[in-house]
């Protein structure tokens, strides 16, 4: 048996009661509540959250539609704020390596095509998409990320493309990316670095900000990349899938994914070593663009926030969820988007956005958050705090929790993965005698792609010994804040 069929298995043997669980809508009421206990500890404040910990990543086939990214898409420029006023877009994914720049005036290379479903021919990306996207970006208050085509083999028209990014973004350009997944392309990390370093001294020539190697699940190639040209970049990125969409599941994502946690750590220790930030810059749920009834339900939400606090936890300083239109992400994948029609304004706009994505809509029909987002938004109330350690006893259910200060306000995040079991929750180490401020995550069940909600509920207050009991029924989160001072009587 090899060691990939075995770690499948005791997977799937794992997962066994949360699946049985998550095959009807309803969550069940089968299994008593669980007394669980998260005790803070005040005087080891850890890592500091990055404030573009939410940031997002699109498909650079995104712009040839320059009305998609522009300024006076108001409805989208909203969402974006309303997610995080001081969020990362990465523009990039497998078209950036299928991209030629319509503005080149050089010999224009060959283009050799990929093979993913099907040939797929090159996207030339027009000047006016380019502008559109700065004024979207101003209009955001976002920094950009954009890559480059590595594939084709020409840093002339790399970095004349940058040049004329930069032109146009000025400061809000954060960096230049040389490639989306070379690991796909290149069989090692010698002959992507041949590759990819004329690419690097071009562009450094020409005065860009680099940032890479933007690999995407090789934490050996973003370790030797830091060991090679950390003094050359503005931070080390990698990408993070859990699975192929075909192979995933609600009880899948929600067991987590402990080993990709490890490998966090792994590339941390060399960022730290370098002063460099770590990025997830295009990542989700599951590849080949989502599944359907997973990436785009309420536990989506659930596990977004989890996965976007563990890594806060561990020090990365942006998680980029990659998403966009259907049609954007399906033709990355050599594939022809079928839109489902019919149905009310709220379906007709997650028809056109794919599976796993963030924000849906277009500028016809309108945005809309899909479930997704609001466990981000829950997540990235942690920007700018100090995260805090805790000792969780979770007492078998599946619950993790997270707690930071900002400030002279706690902040606790509890989340309830298990879809048999409510949890009451014993708190410790708060704010003597405080008020605090509850907000909760919930949907009617996890499989639910409508009436998901993150809203204020009420209050908690922290005794004279620092402690209370929240509830957190199952299938749900819940973020509490206490302020220092913010008495709880009188």
């Amino acid at each position: 048996m090899t060691d990939l069929t075995r770690r499948r298995l005791l997977q799937a043997t794992a997962l066994l009661p949360l699946a049985a669980a998550c095959g009807v809508r309803a969550w069940g009421a089968d299994a008593p509540a669980a007394r669980a206990s998260f005790a803070l500890d005040m005087s080891r404040p850890g890592r500091r959250v990055d404030t573009s910990l939410a940031s997002l990543s699109y498909e650079t086939l995104e712009l040839s539609d320059p009305t998609f990214f522009a300024a006076d898409n108001h409805g989208l420029v909203r969402l974006f704020r309303e997610m995080n006023p001081h969020g990362v877009l990465r523009i990039g994914g497998n078209t950036s390596d299928d991209t030629v720049w319509g503005g080149y005036k050089g010999t224009m290379p060959a283009y050799v095509p990929r093979r993913h479903g099907k040939r797929l021919q090159p996207h030339v990306l027009q000047p006016e998409g380019l502008q559109a996207l700065a004024g979207f970006v101003r209009a955001t208050g976002w920094k950009l990320v954009f890559g480059v085509n590595l594939r084709i083999g020409s840093p002339e028209m790399a970095v004349d493309l940058a040049q004329a990014v930069q032109r146009l973004v000025g400061d809000r350009l954060l960096a230049i990316q040389i490639g989306n997944e070379a690991n796909n392309y290149f069989h090692d990390y010698a002959t992507f670095d041949a590759a990819w370093t004329p690419y690097a001294k071009a562009l450094r020539a020409a005065g860009l900000p680099l940032a890479g190697p933007d690999t995407g699940a090789n934490t050996d190639w973003v370790i030797e990349y830091a060991k090679r040209h950390a003094r050359e970049n503005v931070f080390l990125s990698r990408h993070y899938y859990r699975e192929a969409a075909e192979n995933g599941s609600i009880p899948d994502m929600l067991a987590g994914d402990p080993g990709f946690f490890g490998e966090v750590e792994q590339i941390m220790q060399v960022a730290d070593q370098h002063g460099l930030p770590f990025r997830v810059s295009e990542g989700n749920s599951y590849y080949n663009g989502g599944r359907d009834g997973t990436s785009n339900v309420f536990a989506s939400a659930l596990w977004g926030a989890d996965f976007m606090l563990t890594l806060a936890q561990r020090g990365v300083a942006g998680m980029h969820f990659h998403g966009g239109t259907l049609h954007s992400v399906e033709s990355s994948l050599g594939r022809v988007a079928k839109v489902a029609t019919g149905g009310d304004i709220v379906a007709q706009r997650a028809a056109l956005a794919s599976r796993y994505a963030a924000i849906a809509g277009s500028r016809a029909l309108g945005f809309q958050p899909q479930p997704l987002f609001h466990g981000i938004a829950l997540a990235q109330r942690f920007a700018g705090a100090r995260m805090l350690p805790g000792r969780l006893d979770a007492t078998g259910v599946n619950l993790t929790a997270y707690a930071a200060k900002q400030g002279d306000e706690v902040l606790v995040a509890l989340v309830n993965k298990d879809a048999r079991r409510d949890a009451a929750v014993a708190l410790s180490g708060l704010p003597h005698g405080t008020k605090g401020e509850l907000m909760r995550l919930r949907a009617p069940a996890l499989d639910s792609r409508r009436d998901i909600s993150f809203a204020t509920d009420g209050y908690v207050p922290a005794d004279e010994a620092g402690a209370c009991r929240i509830a957190v029924p199952r299938g749900s989160a819940v973020l509490a804040s206490w302020k220092e001072g913010a008495k709880a009587h009188g």
